[in-house]
């Protein structure tokens, strides 16, 4: 009896020590999860990652109608500007250094929000949806390479972690 009483007490021992070694390693992957995860802006018609959170930037306009500065994708301090178009359409946009947009047709001087900028349109590379403005300097030098930057619609983008929580019902399972 005390040997069964005493196999018992090893092997609840043995247990408690297998969760502690696992709840350890959970809790050192999860710290090490959140520094390589990198939160992405998403196309909202297709959902491919166009920018990394990382990469947004404050450029402030002159011509914008109203500036204001949230939080989005986990960076504090974004910029967020409100801009109209000839066509007197609005458009929110943010910016960033860099993007994963497909650049269309020739560059634009005129009606710039940026002035010393020409602009392009910007379309996701996967479903040509219109995702914003690639913005360079009028005069293209070595120096001024560093300086074009991307003006991103911020309602045709979606948040990474808002699109991971989206369920996608199979129509068959519909009533």
């Amino acid at each position: 009896m005390a040997d069964d009483k005493s196999g018992r007490n090893v092997l609840l021992a043995a247990c408690l020590l297998f969760l502690y070694i696992l709840d350890v390693r959970i809790c050192f992957c999860e710290e090490n999860a959140n520094d390589e995860f990198e939160e992405y802006l998403l196309c909202r018609q297709c959902g491919l990652e166009i920018a990394r959170a990382s990469d947004l930037n404050k450029r402030p306009s002159k011509a914008a109608h109203r500036q204001r500065n949230d939080t989005i994708a986990g960076v504090d301090g974004v910029l967020i500007q409100l801009f109209k178009n000839p066509q007197e359409t609005y458009f929110e946009v943010i910016t960033a250094e860099t993007a994963n947009v497909q650049q269309h047709g020739q560059p634009y001087r005129q009606d710039t929000w940026w002035p010393g900028f020409s602009w392009r349109i910007s379309i996701c590379p996967r479903c040509g949806f219109h995702l914003g403005w690639y913005y360079e300097p009028f005069s293209q030098t070595a120096e001024t390479e560093e300086q074009t930057f991307v003006g991103l619609i911020l309602d045709n983008l979606l948040y990474q972690k808002y699109a991971d929580n989206l369920l996608v019902v199979p129509k068959s399972y519909r009533s």
